[in-house]
């Protein structure tokens, strides 16, 4: 009986031991200020910050209040506070303390001057040095986060430049806690300049005078943090590589050179292969089978196949590339394919061989062909076959801030082409085209499309040139409410056979009603022809959209205004915005 006393004496004395060790629970208010303010003051304010961590004491929580003023005036001076009123409150009811602050920022202070002075070999470089955007300003409330933002901007700008050694011989905020003022004085000493020293590259994937040629900078130039980031994202659009490493070896430079080291590992798979089936309201059911080889040799040379199996469009293309003069910007394609296709009252099949020299970069891309077009086709009650060498130029431009889910963006295309009888052709014939497609987003979900297309063919009779050549209209890339190719002139028998001039244009509203839903209206207006005078057909409709990884889906309803055309009145497509 003892011993069983004995036991329960201790648990009891256990229990009231760690019930007495558990301290006194606390809560932390903060009134008065909100946003980035509050969140700096509870991530300084240290009662707050170690109550959520342990328990405190008694004389813990008496000690960390007495840091609380110092705390918060410490979390508000970043931001241009420097007199605040800190009304505190300690209250206690049996374990559970309560901390309460009511703070009354006060007054900022404001940016009464800025000076940033460049001093050394850089001084030449002095407006450089300046943001576009101004980041402190006359007038602005000082933000001490901004102020250390903008040293390290400087810093970053002497790096580009070359200057290794910058420092600040002065760099200070002279704060009037009276005029409620701050006067802001940065003295950068840009030191001497570096230049680049040897190239060191570690690679064996492609010829080393192909690998060079992506290198834009040569020993001796001033060295550049900028042009060492220019020359790696270069080597990674290549395509070539899996990983691009590129240093500068500053702490091995001597009489001021930095030697650069290089190191690319090769891509784990140079074949890419893809297959898919797809539908398209224009050309209807299809599969498609494509193979890249982006990498067929160490001279960076690469192969392109695609063929597709369709209801109304067959085709197969062979496309080698072959780098030229700057790998970064320049490749010349041969190209061979073969094509079928059929729509309303029209079949034709082609085969083509061409040779195309192309200057490309992210926003530009420019183009110059020569092709030979051999066609046999049937318009309605018509065949015939053409046979034509023409040479052409293309030009697109591109900007958007995101090409597959577009806020704003535009896209414009010049296309010129033609061919003469005296050159290898049976026809004569000079065909321009341009179209483009803006996207604005005037208020956050609500997007503004507009797009449009113009044509021109100076020939004598369009019947002389094949229909791959001629201009049509209608078609979910067109006029919406129309079939695909259905809108422009006719032959005695209604069949449409193109025309040499071209003019279409649509504008749609597109509203945002979740994170991957979209509502669209449009209209549409175009049609192909012969004369200026004819009249346009128009198309109004609705659809909805969804967001997918590489584009939108759309299934659009559209309703024929004219009676031109055959009507179409549901469209189905998947894409990019531009």
């Amino acid at each position: 009986m003892h011993c069983r006393a004995l036991f329960f004496f201790t648990l009891i004395l256990l229990l009231y031991a760690g019930i007495a060790s558990a301290g006194p629970s606390l809560v932390v208010e903060v009134e008065g200020i909100e946003g980035k303010l509050l969140e700096n003051v509870l991530a300084r304010l240290r009662i707050q910050v170690y109550s959520q961590d342990s328990d405190l004491s008694e004389t813990e929580i008496l000690r960390l209040y007495q840091l609380s003023e110092q705390d918060i005036k410490s979390a508000l001076a970043p931001y241009g506070f420097y007199s605040p009123e800190i009304t505190a409150t300690l209250s206690q009811d049996e374990d559970l303390w309560s901390a309460s602050y009511l703070i009354d920022p006060g007054q900022p202070v404001i940016i009464n001057s800025v000076s940033v002075s460049i001093v050394g070999p850089g001084e030449m470089f002095a407006d450089e040095f300046k943001a576009e955007t101004p980041a402190m300003i006359k007038g602005d409330v000082l933000n001490q986060r901004v102020y250390e933002a903008e040293k390290r901007r400087i810093l970053r700008k002497a790096a580009t430049f070359g200057f290794l050694d910058a420092e600040f011989l002065l760099h200070e905020i002279r704060i009037d806690r009276q005029a409620y003022a701050a006067d802001i004085e940065l003295q950068l000493d840009t030191g001497n300049r570096y230049h680049f020293g040897e190239i060191r590259v570690d690679q064996d994937i492609i010829t080393e005078g192909l690998f060079f040629k992506f290198i834009e900078f040569d020993s001796d130039d001033y060295f550049s943090t900028r042009r060492l980031q220019q020359v790696q994202r270069d080597l990674y659009r290549s395509d070539y590589f899996s990983s691009v490493v590129i240093e500068g070896d500053i702490e091995a430079a001597e009489d001021l050179r930095v030697p650069v080291d290089i190191a690319v590992e090769p891509l784990n798979a140079y074949n890419r292969f893809s297959f898919g089936l797809g539908y398209s309201t224009d050309i209807r059911a299809y599969a498609r089978f494509e193979w890249l080889n982006r990498m067929l040799n160490r001279w960076g040379h690469r192969l392109f196949s695609s063929v597709q199996y369709g209801e109304l469009e067959r085709y197969v293309t062979l496309n080698y590339t072959v780098p030229v003069v700057d790998p970064r910007f320049n490749a010349l394609t041969g190209s061979g394919s073969w094509q079928k296709k059929s729509w309303d009252e029209t079949d034709t099949t082609l085969y083509s061989t061409g040779l195309l020299y192309e200057y490309s970069t992210p926003e530009h891309y420019y183009g110059v062909s020569l092709k030979y077009l051999n066609e046999d086709y049937r318009v309605g009650e018509t065949t015939g076959e053409s046979q034509l060498l023409m040479p052409g130029v293309l030009w697109t431009w591109a900007l958007a801030d995101d090409i597959v889910t577009t806020r704003h963006g535009i896209r414009a295309l010049i296309e010129l082409t033609g061919a003469h009888e005296n050159f290898g052709s049976d026809a004569s014939f000079a065909k321009l085209k341009a179209e483009g497609r803006a996207i604005i987003t005037p208020v956050e979900t609500f997007r503004i499309i507009g797009r449009g297309s113009i044509g021109t063919i100076q020939v004598d009779s369009i019947d002389s040139i094949p229909p791959s050549i001629r201009f049509y209209a209608g078609g979910q890339k067109s006029v919406r409410g129309y079939k695909y190719r259905t809108l422009g002139p006719t032959d005695s028998s209604g069949t449409v056979i193109g025309g040499k001039i071209l003019l279409t244009g649509g504008i749609e509203g597109e509203k945002q009603f979740s994170e991957n839903w979209r509502g669209i209206v449009f209209y549409d207006a175009g049609n192909a022809m012969n004369d200026i005078n004819v009249d346009l057909a128009h198309g109004v409709g609705a659809g909805i959209g969804v967001v997918l990884p590489f584009g939108q889906a759309r299934l659009e309803f559209a309703y024929p205004i004219n009676d031109e055309g055959e009507a179409q009145y549901v469209y189905l497509s998947v894409g990019t915005d531009l």
